[in-house]
C-alpha cells in the first residue's frame, strides 16, 4: 500500500517574487471563496425542481423529465476527463468567474422563454440542462483545484466542513424555496438561480490569491490527451485513494435508497404524503450541517472518519429496511445526512491532500465520473428490487452493501490513513 502521509514539498511562493498572503487576507479570500459557494449552492437546488417542473408541464412525460435529469450525469461521463485537463491547464479563478457567469446567462435565456413563450420549446430545456451540465463541470473542477491555493495543510478539512455545512444547507432548505418560486412562476425560479450564478462570479472575483499567476507549468505538455493519461495514470498508482474511492462508491449505492427510491418507500410503507417526505429531506439535511460544522474542531483528515461516516450511513439504511417505521426513518435520515457529510468531507481533504495542485482538476473529475458511473446502475438495480419484492428489501441490501465496503475498507488499511499538515506540491 501507498505511503499514508508521506512529507512533500508545499506550494511553492508565487512566481515574481510576490510574497504568500498572511493569514488575514487568507481568511478573507475563504470568506469569499465560500459565500460564492453557497450562494451558488442553495441555487443549484432551485433549478433542480424547476428545470423538469418544466418540463413535465410541458411534456407530461415522465421519460422526458428522466432525459433532462440525465444532462449533468451525461455530460460529466462525455466531457469530464477534458474538462479535468483545461482546468489544469487555465487560471482557476478565470474558470470560476466565466464558467459561473454563463450559467447564469443561460438561466437568464430559460427564464425569457418560459416566461413569455406559452408553447416553448422542450428542446431548449434539453440544451439548456446540457450547457448548464458541461460548465459545472468544469467549474467544479477548478473549484476542487483552487481549494488548497485558497487555504493550506491543516486548514484543508475545516474549509472542506464548511462547503459541506454549505450543501447541507442548500440539501435542505433549497427545495422549499424551489417551491414557493416555482409556484410563482417556473421562469422566476431559473431567474433566482441565474441571480445566485451572478453572486457566486462576483464572490470568487474577490479572492485575491486566485488573482496570482499559478505556479502551472504548461511547457512540457504536448496534447490534452496526455494531460489525461497523466491524471488517470497518477490516480491509479495512488491505492489509497482508490480505495477510499471504492468506500465513497458504496456511499452513493446507499444514497439510491435515500434519494428517488425513497418516495416508493414512503408513499407504500410509511404512507406518508409529500410534506412528510420532504420533512425527512430537511432532517437529513440539517444533521449535515450539525456534522460539517462540528468538523471544524479537527485538522487531520482521518480514514477511520470516512469508514464510520459510511459506517453510520449504512447503519441508518438497514434499519429502515429491517425495522420500517417513521421513528425508525428519522434515525435513517440523521444518520444519512451525518454519515455522508463525514465521509465525503475527509475525501475531498485527502484527494487534495494526496495530488499537487497541477493534477487536481483531472483528479476531481476522474473520481465523479466512476462516482456518477455507478448511479445509473444502482437507480435501475434499485428500481427493479423495490418493484420486484419491496422497498425495504431495497433498503437493507443498500445497508448491507455500506456495511460490506466498511469492512473492506477496514481491511485492506485504508483506516490507517492520518494526514496533518502535509500537501503535495503544485
Amino acid at each position: 500500500m501507498a505511503k499514508t502521509a508521506t512529507k512533500v514539498a508545499d506550494v511553492p511562493a508565487p512566481a515574481g517574487g510576490r510574497q504568500a498572503p498572511d493569514p488575514r487576507r487568507r481568511r478573507e479570500d475563504f470568506a469569499w471563496f465560500w459565500r460564492a459557494w453557497t450562494v451558488s449552492t442553495i441555487g443549484d437546488q432551485v433549478t433542480l425542481v424547476a428545470l423538469p417542473f418544466a418540463v413535465y408541464t410541458r411534456t407530461h412525460s415522465a421519460l422526458a423529465v428522466g432525459i433532462a435529469a440525465s444532462m449533468q450525469g451525461a455530460t460529466t461521463l462525455l466531457f469530464g476527463l477534458y474538462a479535468g485537463a483545461l482546468a489544469d491547464r487555465l487560471r482557476h479563478r478565470a474558470v470560476l468567474v466565466a464558467t459561473d457567469g454563463s450559467r447564469a446567462l443561460v438561466l437568464a435565456l430559460l427564464a425569457v422563454l418560459v416566461a413569455t413563450t406559452p408553447d416553448y420549446p422542450v428542446a431548449a430545456l434539453y440544451a439548456g440542462a446540457f450547457l448548464l451540465g458541461a460548465l459545472g463541470t468544469l467549474h467544479d473542477a477548478s473549484h476542487s483545484a483552487a481549494l488548497p491555493l485558497v487555504v493550506r495543510g491543516r486548514d484543508l478539512l475545516r474549509a472542506n466542513g464548511k462547503l459541506s455545512a454549505s450543501e447541507s444547507v442548500g440539501n435542505a432548505g433549497g427545495p422549499a424555496l424551489a417551491g414557493v418560486l416555482t409556484a410563482l412562476g417556473v421562469g422566476l425560479a431559473f431567474a433566482t438561480d441565474g441571480l445566485s450564478f451572478l453572486l457566486s462570479a462576483l464572490g470568487a472575483a474577490r479572492v485575491e490569491v486566485l488573482k496570482q499567476p499559478e505556479q502551472i507549468a504548461h511547457a512540457d505538455r504536448k496534447s490534452i490527451g496526455e494531460d489525461i493519461r497523466e491524471g488517470l495514470r497518477a490516480l491509479r498508482s495512488d491505492r489509497v485513494v482508490m480505495h477510499a474511492l471504492v468506500l465513497v462508491t458504496a456511499g452513493n449505492v446507499m444514497a439510491v435508497a435515500v434519494e428517488a427510491q425513497f418516495i416508493p418507500y414512503a408513499r407504500q410503507v410509511l404512507h406518508v404524503g409529500a410534506r412528510g417526505i420532504g420533512l425527512y429531506f430537511a432532517i437529513g439535511g440539517a444533521a449535515g450541517v450539525v456534522t460539517a460544522l462540528a468538523l471544524g474542531r479537527s485538522d487531520t483528515t482521518r480514514g477511520t472518519a470516512m469508514i464510520a461516516g459510511a459506517a453510520i450511513f449504512g447503519l441508518g439504511v438497514l434499519a429502515a429496511g429491517i425495522f420500517p417505521s417513521t421513528t425508525t426513518v428519522v434515525f435513517t435520515y440523521l444518520a444519512a445526512g451525518a454519515g455522508s457529510v463525514l465521509q465525503i468531507t475527509h475525501w475531498s481533504s485527502l484527494r487534495q491532500r494526496r495530488f499537487p495542485v497541477r493534477l487536481l482538476g483531472r483528479v476531481t473529475v476522474a473520481t465523479r465520473i466512476a462516482l456518477f458511473g455507478i448511479m445509473p446502475v444502482a437507480y435501475i438495480a434499485g428500481g427493479v428490487l423495490a418493484k420486484a419484492d419491496s422497498p425495504q428489501a431495497l433498503f437493507v441490501v443498500a445497508g448491507c452493501v455500506g456495511l460490506v465496503a466498511c469492512l473492506w475498507a477496514w481491511a485492506v488499511g485504508l483506516a490507517k490513513v492520518r494526514l496533518d499538515d502535509v500537501i503535495a506540491d503544485s
